[in-house]
């Protein structure tokens, strides 16, 4: 190799340590959870603004679609029969009036469902604003423990899958820890649910008042529901070499996860 050649993989390997150091420095710095939380409430309300606009002009465009398919079939079902029809006129004028009823009931079941998700689309919305108003005032963690000594295998938020090169959502982090490693409470809290969670082992779901955490990827439970637990009391083991923790706010039916990582004491 030349001496340019090896300045330049030098000059190379430099701005990668750079840009490793400064990705580290930006996932470790601190981030209020409030802040994160409004952040995520903020861009599911652009979703949802655009996807009712979107919806609204489908609608509208399929109503006035719908109005001249309307005249024309109506032209069609109240057309009288010729004066001395023979059975094959008659049979396709019969024809003609089914196709339009056809036809009718096709676009009122098409507007139906536009209908419908408009609908949704706007309670999704009120709920969105009334969640957006609750997580100004809601108590989150300004930190938590980690259930186990480890490091993060897999962070939170979106991520591309490998095999599919689709875009997907985690809605927690895996640590990477020893075999079978005990986990821990992150938080003083009481056990709503211990069990099975599906593609997660055994969990554990742990209610904190205003947020919930989920500590999951553990072998067999004994923690009955309703259990009070502190922080740091043992939960069960890792099954394996990871465990799986989620922080949730208490907004909205199941909850909206918040990434735990910068939350974890160093």
């Amino acid at each position: 190799m030349s001496r340019a050649s090896c300045q330049r993989a030098r000059i190379i390997g430099v701005h990668l340590a750079l840009l490793s150091a400064l990705a580290s420095s930006v996932r470790a710095a601190p981030i209020d959870p409030h802040s994160a939380l409004a952040n995520q409430l903020a861009a599911e309300t652009d979703t949802l603004a655009k996807s009712l606009a979107t919806v609204d002009d489908k609608l509208q465009s399929a109503d006035r679609v719908r109005l001249h398919r309307l005249h024309a079939a109506m032209r069609t079902l109240h057309a009288p029969l010729p004066v001395g029809a023979t059975p094959d006129e008659r049979m396709a004028v019969a024809r003609r009036r089914a196709a339009a009823r056809l036809l009718l009931e096709r676009d009122r079941h098409e507007r139906s469902l536009l209908a419908d998700e408009t609908a949704h689309l706007a309670d999704a919305q009120k709920a969105t604003s009334a969640a957006t108003k609750r997580a100004a005032t809601i108590a989150l963690p300004e930190a938590l423990s980690a259930p186990a000594k480890g490091t993060i295998a897999r962070h939170f938020g979106e991520y591309l899958h490998e095999r599919s090169k689709a875009t997907l959502s985690r809605r927690g982090v895996d640590l990477e820890v020893e075999d079978h490693a005990p986990a821990t409470a992150p938080a003083d809290g009481v056990v709503r649910y211990a069990g099975m969670i599906r593609g997660l082992d055994h969990g554990v779901i742990l209610d904190h008042g205003d947020y919930l955490t989920v500590v999951a990827k553990l072998g067999e439970l004994t923690l009955p529901v309703g259990t009070r637990v502190a922080k740091g009391d043992r939960l069960g083991r890792a099954a394996h070499h990871r465990i799986y923790v989620e922080v949730r706010a208490k907004i909205g039916p199941g909850g909206l996860p918040i990434d735990p990582e910068p939350l974890f004491k160093r």
